[in-house]
């Protein structure tokens, strides 16, 4: 049963209709041929078990956090293309085949859109050993070290230098080296994260770590002192996830100018027997380690000689839209709608996690396997309702389309719309679904009320189906596969539940969905996509298109920069401006700036910030060890605090 609210509203829209002379049937017959009524409970108990199972399976552990051009994301790509071809909807993509030695195209005859996300490294050539008493060790690479995604294609020869922390300026006026050590011909032994207590926890921060023990700087540091190679080992008695293992090309992000020297991880056995074998007192890594927690502990360990080799090679990394179409009829059949989803996430966080879980698997249950999910119950229910239509109805034809590589930077949606199966002009609208399982309190985003003439009045009475609050915007920009379309000149939908705790972190899991939410959701974008897909009219595009060009086939990086200042943007519905504080990460810019959780930021350095997609762009532009003024409101009152912009901790700190 609707609520009394939902009531009230569809009575004053109707009593709006009468004033305006309108006849009351012919104007819902005409414009929304669905009455605004909610769903059944049977319905809706019905959409809500289908997208139960839709979302607990693709957030399964089984797919691996659906990473592209992984084992996972392709298993989820299977999963979509076996539920569309189930829909009895139409492969979207034309194949590619050579007859003849001519490479022709074979209309719609796949669910397969691939295109390159970005690359990949591999190793081509590596070598690590070290010489005592003209016994040499020759190490084994996958259990003793690995080559890091920082190496250059060098060799070096060496005596090896324990060098602490690498860091060169932390809390407390703690440094790891004297301001004129010189490592030139050096291989340094470098330990990962920074100073700890007996615990092997931070010195500097009650929870993890602080941006002081992001691996970049100190790499970058040794090579500005001149170290000829560098062996990163995590510490002895560290309490970390990671303490017992050994990173992956993949596992950490190479810094945007690579390094020229060989950089490798060993175990902390090997580089225990390292130490042990070369330090002139026989000390183990864990009697340096504690050295090094106390402060500057640069050491030369002169009995051995180390040798280090590599050599990487990059190669494309590979995924796939996928997309199917609900062919439609008469003399719309040729118009489309599109349904978005995208179907990758961050896989084990190496890219783009909010955590420092590095590693571990990140779910994605809300980001996206929600949007997915309700994507494919919406495709059944169309299908279903097309197969009851008239044989004189006309229809537009609905395109589904599942994105891949949206978390490294909307790449598949740009792609898309960089190919498309039909000319711009034929997609009449876009919605998307991006972590729509979270309905809390009614609460919701739907951006883009303003990218199509009369889209917002037609949207509205679908908004009242429910006891929803709603907060429209008429904008398709943002950060989600919409903007791809938004950007080509195509009106758009976005649907989003907002964020929360669990964003982009292994604790996104299936248990903290609302599958009663989703039903809802489900059940609206149902009716509305019906209803669009009869209605005589288009939505003329209002707003300015922006040339994609050629740099739309580029790969895109995870939408996140180089600084970090250490908030969480809460749940917003858009009624008040701002970017309202969800939470602090401690240690961080934010917190030592005295920011908290409920504070409203309402300008950054002085410039207007009125939502998290305008914050954005102007945090990423900043460089660590920027200063910067943020004024807030807290408890009603406006303040100011300055804070200091640091650098984000990449994923293998």
């Amino acid at each position: 049963m609707p609520s009394m609210l939902a009531v009230a509203r569809r009575m004053s829209l109707l009593a709006c209709l009468t004033l305006a002379g309108l006849p009351v049937a012919i104007a819902q017959d005409q414009t929304h041929t669905q009455n605004t009524q909610a769903a059944s409970d049977d319905v809706r108990e019905a959409d809500m078990f289908s997208f139960r199972q839709h979302n607990t399976t693709l957030s399964n552990v089984f797919f691996e956090g659906r990473a592209p051009g992984t084992r996972g994301n392709l298993l989820a790509a299977d999963y979509l293309e076996f539920h569309f071809k189930r829909a009895g909807l139409l492969p979207a993509f034309a194949k590619s085949v050579e007859v003849a030695g001519v490479t022709k195209a074979v209309e719609r005859s796949t669910y397969r859109q691939p295109f390159q996300q970005g690359t990949t490294l591999k190793v081509a050539d590596e070598m690590a050993s070290y010489s005592v008493s003209d016994k040499t060790n020759v190490l084994r690479s996958g259990s003793d070290y690995v080559t890091l995604a920082f190496a250059g294609a060098a060799e070096a020869t060496g005596t090896p230098v324990f060098t602490g922390y690498a860091i060169e300026e932390g809390e407390k006026g703690y440094k790891s080296f004297a301001d004129d050590t010189d490592l030139s011909g050096k291989i340094a032994i470098v330990l990962r994260f920074e100073p700890m207590n007996d615990a092997g926890k931070s010195l500097w921060v009650e929870q993890r770590w602080s941006p002081a023990a992001s691996l970049e700087p100190k790499l970058q540091t040794l090579a500005k002192r001149k170290a000829a190679g560098i062996i990163l080992v995590n510490p002895p008695g560290v309490d970390d996830p990671r303490a017992g293992k050994l990173e992956t090309l993949t596992s950490v992000r190479p810094m945007r100018d690579g390094l020229s020297i060989p950089v490798v991880m060993m175990s902390i056995e090997q580089a225990d027997a390292l130490v042990k074998s070369a330090d002139s007192q026989g000390r183990s890594l864990m009697d340096l380690r504690k050295l090094a927690d106390a402060g500057t502990a640069v050491i030369e360990l002169p009995k051995a000689k180390v040798s280090l080799r590599t050599k990487l090679e990059r190669e494309p990394v590979m995924t796939d839209n996928v997309g199917a179409i609900l062919e439609g009829r008469g003399s719309l059949k040729d118009q489309y709608i599109v349904i978005g989803a995208h179907y990758d996430h961050v896989g084990y966080g190496y890219f783009s996690s909010m955590s420092n879980a590095v590693g571990q698997i990140h779910p994605g249950a809300d980001d996206n396997a929600s949007g997915t999910s309700a994507m494919l119950v919406v495709a059944q229910k169309l299908a279903d309702r097309y197969a009851k239509l008239p044989a004189d109805a006309s229809a537009r034809s609905i395109l589904f389309l599942g994105f891949s590589a949206e978390e490294s930077g909307l790449v598949g949606s740009r792609f898309y719309t960089n190919h498309p199966i039909m000319p711009k002009d034929r997609h009449d609208l876009m919605i998307n679904l991006d972590m729509v399982g979270r309905l809390r309190d009614g609460r919701m985003e739907l951006s883009g009320v303003g990218t199509g003439k009369g889209l917002n009045d037609w949207v509205a009475p679908y908004l009242n189906v429910y006891d929803w609050n709603v907060a429209t915007k008429p904008g398709g920009s943002g950060p989600s596969d919409h903007a791809s379309f938004n950007a080509w000149g195509v009106p758009v939908l976005f649907f989003f539940t907002l964020l929360h705790e669990q964003y982009h972190n292994p604790t996104d899991v299936a248990s903290l969905i609302n599958n009663e939410g989703a039903a809802q959701i489900i059940d609206v974008i149902d009716r509305m996509a019906y209803d669009t897909a009869l209605r005589a009219e288009g939505f003329p595009f209002e707003g300015a298109a922006t040339p994609q060009g050629d740099q739309a086939d580029r790969p895109a990086g995870p939408r996140r920069g180089s600084v970090t200042f250490g908030i969480r943007p809460g749940d917003y519905t858009g009624s008040e401006p701002g970017v309202l504080v969800g939470g602090v990460t401690e240690g961080s810019p934010a917190a030592k700036a005295g920011l908290k959780e409920g504070d409203l930021m309402t300008k950054w350095n002085g410039q207007d910030i009125r939502s998290v997609e305008e914050w954005m762009p102007l945090l990423m532009a900043g460089k660590v060890g920027d200063e910067v003024t943020v004024t807030f409101r807290r408890d009603g009152k406006e303040m100011e605090v300055k804070g200091t912009l640091a650098a984000r901790a990449r994923g293998g700190q």
